[in-house]
């Protein structure tokens, strides 16, 4: 090899050296401290569900770093059913490996999420100083939720009952324990078209039903026009959200005077006697089921405002009395609409004169068989009815 040759052979072997030596100088200069750093990636929250319940949605903002150091906190925001009623809540999984990072407070691990936002840490195992945090909110969303399910209201509103003068609220709104059904008693005023009105029903709960005898169908929210004339039924129904209870409510519609009296009733002179002997006066007079319901055949509760002949007469004496009649023998009562009798019964006073009382009559309304008669307030028993009188006058001749 001439000299010429040698010296490019140590130039070349002078370069590749210099080269390699370069290489390691630069791979040995790079500290550990600028490779990247996969904590802040890996340790991130990309989801947060719960033990207690499936939420309906979900929002999550990381946590901003900055140089190694966390400079502000990640936010979750959890929206979850308002059939959840505790928000005694906790984290089910977090997607982290445990051999590198802790979460606190631990998953299973039961917080108080009413009183807002709950602090989460991650920190790795090998340098508890790397840190970040998420503060998880949890809020309601989705359909209201309703734990009851009740009537709460009930009206005709004039402005959908253009055939009432003012606006009709119920009486009473009833639940009878221990029955399948309750009910919702309704006044209107006499003459009322009760086959034509469109009820405005408030309640608590998360669906409202109704019915007229054929399947329960979802009531309108701006109601619907219903026939309430006897015989005819109007069902409610109450649900609440998670359809495992429900209530039934019978609408009851009359009026309040069902009975019609022409009053007073006068009958014949009744000749004097003995005070044991009786005069009567069957079918003396009619009477007018002018209310919805069937009406039976009652006595009064009570004698009142009597008048005789004498003074001192014995204020206690019923020396006329009487009853009202259902004609139809076999039937429920005295259908709306139509007449029944009314009976009088006079004892042979022996005083001579007028004699003149006031009947009073209290008809209550039976739940079990939507009969109008008398019967105490009681279970299923209602006194919406107002007091009915008939003044009656006899006079008792030698």
């Amino acid at each position: 090899m001439n000299v010429l040759s040698s010296l490019k052979v140590a130039l070349l072997y002078g370069v590749f050296a210099s080269i390699v030596v370069l290489a390691s100088r630069c791979s040995s200069d790079d500290p550990v401290e600028n490779a990247p750093d996969v904590f802040w990636e890996e340790a991130r929250l990309k989801d947060f569900p719960l033990n207690e319940v499936v939420y309906l949605d979900i929002s999550i903002v990381h946590p901003e770093v900055v140089n190694g150091v966390e400079t502000k906190a990640g936010k979750i925001e959890i929206t979850i059913p308002r059939s959840q009623t505790s928000l005694m809540l906790s984290l089910k999984k977090a997607d982290l490996d445990n051999n590198k990072y802790n979460v606190s407070p631990f998953v299973g691990e039961q917080k108080d999420f009413s009183k807002g936002a709950v602090r989460y840490t991650i920190s790795a195992t090998n340098s508890p100083t790397k840190v970040v945090h998420y503060d998880v909110n949890v809020v309601y969303g989705g359909a209201p939720f309703f734990v009851n399910a009740k009537v709460t209201g009930f009206a005709f509103e004039k402005s959908k009952n253009p055939g009432l003068d003012a606006t009709i609220d119920a009486v009473k709104i009833m639940e009878y324990d221990n029955y399948s059904e309750n009910a919702i008693y309704v006044i209107v005023p006499e003459g009322t078209d009760f086959s034509k009105l469109t009820p405005t029903v408030t309640y608590d709960a998360a669906k409202l039903f109704y019915t007229t005898g054929s399947g329960f169908d979802l009531y309108p929210a701006n109601g619907t026009s219903i026939d309430f004339s006897y015989p005819k039924h109007f069902y409610l129904q109450a649900e609440n959200s998670l359809g495992t209870k429900s209530k039934n409510y019978n609408v009851i519609v009359d009026i309040k005077d069902p009975i019609r009296f022409d009053s007073p009733i006068t009958t014949a002179n009744v000749k004097t006697g003995d005070g044991i002997a009786v005069e009567n006066f069957f079918a003396i007079a009619t009477w007018t089921n002018r209310g919805n319901h069937p009406i039976t055949g009652m006595s009064p509760v009570q004698y009142k405002d009597k008048i005789y002949p004498i003074p001192n007469y014995p204020g206690d004496a019923n020396i006329v009395t009487t009853s009202i009649h259902n004609p139809n023998g076999g039937t429920v009562g005295v259908l709306p609409g139509e007449k029944g009798e009314i009976n009088v019964r006079v004892k042979r006073s022996p005083i001579a004169g007028l004699f003149s009382t006031t009947a009073v009559f209290e008809p209550t309304f039976s739940f079990d068989t939507r009969i109008i008669s008398y019967w105490p307030v009681d279970d299923r028993v209602e006194g919406i009815f107002g007091v009915q009188t008939l003044v009656i006058q006899t006079t008792l001749e030698d």
